[in-house]
């Protein structure tokens, strides 16, 4: 198997391609996802009334008599496609990592292009439940702790414009969704014999407390909502070891070794 590995090349046609090819690659691959995004948002959009509903029961979970205000003229329509937007990357997302994939293929041996169906179940699986996570599990809790500090330390009645909550949400989704990618990427990094198991072993101190530092700069400044970002990179991080330890190729290994 390992002379196999050796004998085998990736696409000399990926290596004398001149740059421009590669640019207008990634261009055709980005306009064909956003078409997707594009098209998959305006749908909801359509309905962008019954999600709304759902994006307020974290906040009527916790205080069920609060409502939301519009403070501009247009703030209500702009939050209406923002999530629309999100919804619409999310629906569109195994179409998205598919051309990522497709962009990459050129690059890989035959045997690593048949990771492709595992790469796009795992990255949009892995991203919509980062999502849902922080939606059911970290907003709520977030929500009632920023609001009842507000109230018992400082004694401000909370009433929160549309935007800002709909903006807060949506921040919170997007960094649980491509935090949860993290063993998806490191995985297939280490598949592609691009990141060892020992590196990453070496790496896990440093790991760590980069891990609460990007939760501090990616989440909102709520020790609730950093620490329930930060704990799930450093499961995941265990988890791409042990995973790097199985998918990692042998040839790789015994150059390691």
């Amino acid at each position: 198997m390992n002379d196999q590995k050796k004998n085998q090349t990736p696409n000399p046609d990926e290596f004398e391609a001149p740059i421009t090819e590669h640019l207008a690659e990634l261009r055709d691959r980005l306009i064909k996802s956003l078409i997707a995004i594009v098209i998959m948002t305006l749908i909801v959009f359509t309905k962008v009334n019954y999600f709304f509903e759902i994006f307020k029961q974290p906040l009527h979970k916790v205080f069920p008599e609060m409502k939301l205000v519009a403070l501009t003229p247009t703030e209500s329509f702009f939050t209406a496609f923002k999530i629309a937007l999100l919804l619409g990357f999310t629906l569109a997302s195994p179409w998205v990592f598919y051309q990522v994939w497709k962009f990459i293929e050129p690059a890989l041996y035959e045997e690593e292009k048949k990771l492709l169906i595992p790469f796009v179940f795992f990255t949009t699986v892995f991203f919509i439940s980062g999502g849902l996570f922080a939606f059911f599990g970290v907003l709520p809790l977030a929500l009632k702790f920023l609001l009842n500090f507000g109230y018992t330390q400082l004694d401000v009645e909370a009433m929160l414009s549309v935007s800002s909550y709909i903006s807060f949400v949506i921040r919170l989704i997007l960094a649980f969704g491509i935090t949860f990618e993290l063993p998806v990427i490191l995985s297939l990094l280490s598949r592609l014999g691009l990141v060892s198991p020992e590196a990453l072993v070496k790496f896990r101190p440093y790991f760590i407390v980069a891990a609460f530092v990007f939760a501090a700069i990616i989440t909102p400044p709520d020790i609730v909502s950093q620490v329930f970002l930060a704990l799930p990179l450093i499961v995941f991080y265990e988890i791409s070891i042990v995973m790097a330890k199985i998918l990692y190729p042998r040839s790789e290994k015994g150059k390691e070794g």
